[in-house]
């Protein structure tokens, strides 16, 4: 009696994991759980701005500074021709650069601040050189925090994304007008803000 009833109890565990699985989704795949965060603020260029002062974005807070802990993720700064220039925080440690916890990826984008619905997946994230942008250019951020485990067994993936715009800037005042949306959901690229992403 108990050969012939092993497979049935077999077959039954399996439809019922079958059925679970339809109506819950595929249950190998991580769901966000944190809604997109978008940010409107302004900072001041890294150079030639009063002390003190805001000059820097963290991805997770807005307004930071140029510090030795390196606790920001971009710095603006604008050139003597008024040109956007855009500094990853490694490109702002120099030397210091292996030894910053932080690796964040730049990748210009084409369209508008709106229009851009997800971070890249092909292309290259630059975590070192200084680029050049103008006012209306979106350009997207992968952020990976190698010392944190917020990520680390994350099976969607270790990076974080962002997208941020400098809408205007104040020259006289070395002031720049930003916009920034953050997915703080490991492996997910939606940058639609106030949502819960999906993909």
């Amino acid at each position: 009696m108990l050969p012939t009833r092993l497979p049935r109890v077999a077959v039954v565990a399996v439809v019922a994991l079958a059925t679970l699985a339809v109506a819950c989704g595929d249950l190998t795949r991580p769901k966000a759980s944190t809604p997109n965060l978008e940010l409107d603020y302004s900072v001041y260029a890294m150079t030639g701005a009063p002390a003190g002062v805001t000059n820097a974005i963290n991805f997770f807070a807005g307004p930071a500074r140029v510090d030795a802990a390196f606790s920001f993720d971009v710095a603006l700064d604008l050139d003597s021709a008024g040109q956007i220039k855009v500094y990853p925080v490694r490109a702002v440690a120099g030397p210091l650069a292996g030894t910053i916890p932080t690796r964040v990826g730049l990748q210009k984008v084409g369209g508008t601040f709106e229009s851009v619905r997800s971070a890249p997946n092909s292309g290259v994230y630059d975590t070192i050189t200084v680029q050049p942008i103008e006012k209306g250019q979106v350009v997207t951020a992968e952020i990976i925090q190698q010392t944190s485990l917020a990520c680390a067994y994350s099976l969607q993936g270790s990076a974080m994304y962002a997208k941020f715009v400098v809408d205007s800037i104040d020259l006289p005042t070395r002031r720049l007008f930003v916009r920034h949306v953050i997915d703080g959901n490991c492996g997910f690229r939606s940058l639609v803000p106030d949502s819960i992403p999906t993909f």
